[in-house]
């Protein structure tokens, strides 16, 4: 008889610890700071198969499974490996994993017997994949909630609410850089790994927090225009493929819906490892607010997690404390049904993918 009073676990794609998004939600849930949730299943393909014996990030796999093995977590090389849940247990899928392989991994969640999902952004490659997921979730009871973190940021909260609170008409421009240097070598290898673009990889999280917070659809767009003196695209070569790959190295564009809301997005992928809010003035043009992320509290907590996980991507500890978050809120929701406003679920995934389809040959055209 399995614990009612907790959450277990499946997580599907830990991949490489240090640099796999996967295993950083592994250890927040391993140290508990996820109250009542525990790991219990750890579904890893590729690392688990003959063909990844001696790739980068093999070893250091294996090593890590055998510590979570002698805890008695159970490791997998598929998801129907993973044997039904116990009675009365309450089963969390946790999916990090490519995104070209979701829809299979989710349709093994399902049949694991468990309750609730969550999805890594941008959850599927198409609009027509995810809404076929989104169906098959519906019609066996789960909900599906996505991993869009900075739907729960600090920063998204505080310069809303500051716009709440002042006088006056403001437009916020929700700007997501990268850290990639602006060099041929690293934007080609950037293009080819994030072959699905900007708009449905990079820029996504952004695109989520305006469908979700400021109804944002491809119905409700009225006017979409490129900023041509801060945007730019590129053609480049794949390094592993030869294959050329057209994307942009920056962009920015303002939406105005059928409501009248005006709100801008800007993505750099040579600007840096923070995301900003930027609030200005609409009758002056002048900036008059800017929140950032990862904010003071975070920056100064984080030597505390370099000692503590060592020498791990720098973006998971700049976005600690919001996947954190979301792991808490959609456990609690798990357990118990609490609101989980502002979290982003399946259906929102879709809208917000909807709108990075229809965006990004609009904007294309226009900065040709």
């Amino acid at each position: 008889m399995a614990n009612s009073d907790e959450v277990s676990v499946v997580l599907v794609g830990c991949g490489c610890p240090l640099r796999s998004m996967g295993w950083y939600h592994a250890v927040q849930i391993l140290d508990g700071r996820v109250p009542n949730a525990v790991l219990k299943h750890v579904v890893e393909p590729w690392y688990s198969s003959e063909a990844a014996k001696g790739s980068p990030g093999y070893s250091e796999f294996e090593e890590w499974r055998k510590e979570q093995e002698a805890k008695s977590i159970k490791f997998y090389a598929k998801v129907d490996e993973v044997p039904p849940p116990e009675d009365g247990e309450i089963r969390l899928g946790i999916i990090s994993a490519r995104t070209a392989d979701n829809p299979q991994l989710l349709d093994g969640c399902l049949g694991i017997g468990c309750k609730s999902i969550y999805l890594e952004k941008p959850g599927a490659p198409t609009v027509v994949e995810l809404e076929d997921m989104k169906n098959k979730a519906a019609d066996a009871g789960v909900t599906v909630f996505m991993g869009f973190n900075k739907n729960v940021s600090s920063y998204l909260t505080l310069s809303r609410q500051f716009v709440a609170n002042t006088e006056g008409e403001f437009e916020i421009t929700f700007l997501h850089n990268n850290n990639y240097q602006n060099t041929e070598e690293q934007l080609a290898e950037c293009f080819e790994r994030n072959s699905e673009g900007m708009l449905k990889n990079m820029a996504i999280h952004e695109l989520a927090i305006l469908v979700t917070y400021y109804d944002v659809t491809v119905d409700s767009i009225v006017t979409v225009e490129a900023d041509k003196t801060y945007s730019s695209c590129r053609t480049m070569m794949g390094p592993s493929s030869g294959k050329e790959f057209t994307d942009f190295d920056k962009l920015k564009f303002k939406i105005i819906t059928r409501a009248g809301v005006s709100v801008c997005v800007a993505a750099d992928r040579c600007g840096g490892d923070d995301s900003v809010s930027i609030v200005t003035d609409v009758s002056t043009g002048e900036e008059i607010a800017r929140y950032s992320m990862p904010d003071q509290e975070t920056i100064q907590n984080t030597p505390l997690l370099q000692a503590k996980y060592g020498n791990a991507m720098p973006y998971f500890f700049a976005q600690d404390p919001d996947y954190l978050k979301l792991k808490q809120l959609v456990v609690q929701n798990v357990l118990s049904g609490t609101p989980v406003d502002g979290v982003a679920t399946i259906d929102i995934a879709l809208k917000t993918l909807k709108v990075a389809e229809y965006l990004t040959p609009t904007l294309l055209e226009q900065l040709k």
